[in-house]
C-alpha cells in the first residue's frame, strides 16, 4: 500500500496486567484507510484471546453482523480455512500463551468512517504459543453503513492476566 503513515493513537502497556481493554475513541475522523498495529501482544495467562470491535464515540458496537474468512498457516498441521458469519468481533488470535510468547498483527480498516459504505478489514497475524507458529490471513466485512470512529481491543484475561508489559497497540492514518 503506497503512502505514508501518520500516528493517530498509541497505547503501550508499561507495567502489565493493568488493562484488559484498550480503546481508541474518536480517533478515526476521515474516510481514509487506517492501519491498526499490535506489537508484542502478551497476556498473563494461557488461553488468551485478542478481539477487536468497532466503536461509535464511546459505544462499542457488538451487533452480530461481522462476516470473516481466514486462512491459518500452522507449523504443526496443514493450513486451515475458516469462514464465520455472523459474529460480533474480529478475532486476532486465540490460544495465546504467557511470556516470552507473543502475537503481532497489522489490520487495515477501509471505509471505517463512511456512513454510506460497508466497513472492510484485512489482517495479517503472526502468533507463537510455545508449541506452534501460526500465520493468519483474514478479511472481513461489517455490512452496516455506520460511521465508526474508533476501535476497542480486548482480551478475555482477568485477575492479573490482562495485557502484559511491552504490549503495544498503535493506530495510523494512511496518507498520500
Amino acid at each position: 500500500m503506497a503512502g505514508k503513515l501518520m500516528q493517530v493513537a498509541n497505547t503501550l502497556i508499561e507495567s502489565g496486567s493493568e488493562s484488559q481493554i484498550v480503546q481508541f475513541q474518536n480517533s478515526i475522523t476521515t474516510d481514509d484507510v487506517y492501519m491498526l498495529v499490535g506489537n508484542n501482544i502478551q497476556v498473563g495467562g494461557a488461553g488468551g484471546i485478542c478481539d477487536i470491535n468497532p466503536m461509535v464515540n464511546t459505544t462499542v458496537n457488538i451487533d452480530n453482523d461481522i462476516a470473516i474468512a481466514w486462512i491459518d498457516l500452522n507449523s504443526t498441521a496443514t493450513f486451515q480455512k475458516f469462514g464465520s458469519s455472523p459474529q460480533t468481533i474480529w478475532r486476532v488470535t486465540d490460544g495465546m500463551n504467557v511470556t516470552p510468547y507473543a502475537t503481532n498483527f497489522i489490520m487495515y480498516l477501509y471505509n471505517w468512517n463512511s456512513s454510506s459504505e460497508y466497513s472492510f478489514i484485512s489482517m495479517e497475524v503472526t502468533s507463537h504459543n510455545g508449541t506452534k507458529l501460526r500465520g493468519y490471513q483474514q478479511g472481513g466485512v461489517k455490512p452496516a453503513t455506520t460511521s465508526f470512529n474508533g476501535v476497542q481491543i480486548n482480551t478475555n484475561q482477568s485477575a492479573g492476566g490482562g495485557w502484559q508489559a511491552g504490549t503495544q497497540f498503535t493506530l495510523y492514518k494512511v496518507v498520500s
